[in-house]
């Protein structure tokens, strides 16, 4: 027989952005659809309240990491001349 689970997710519409780990079960999802914070939440097993981001976050973090980097070689090489 088909079991019929129903998925509830803790949900706020403001800025404040994470929830605290005490508002959060192990492996229970908390979604933020404020335009600023757009994010999903969830608390792994040592308690720390962790995010999963969207593909958009994930590239302008790569973009900057390799930003990041192309101008830390550009001073070291100055540097060494």
């Amino acid at each position: 027989m088909a079991r019929n689970n129903k998925l509830l997710l803790m949900k706020k519409g403001d800025a404040s952005g994470q929830p605290l780990a005490g508002a959060l079960e192990y492996g229970e999802l908390a979604i933020n659809y404020h335009t600023s914070s757009k994010k999903v939440y969830f608390k792994d097993s040592g308690d720390n309240v962790r995010e999963l981001i969207d593909s958009v976050q994930v590239q302008t973090k790569a973009d900057t990491a390799q930003s990041n980097a192309i101008a830390d070689a550009t001073a070291l090489a100055i540097a060494l001349g």
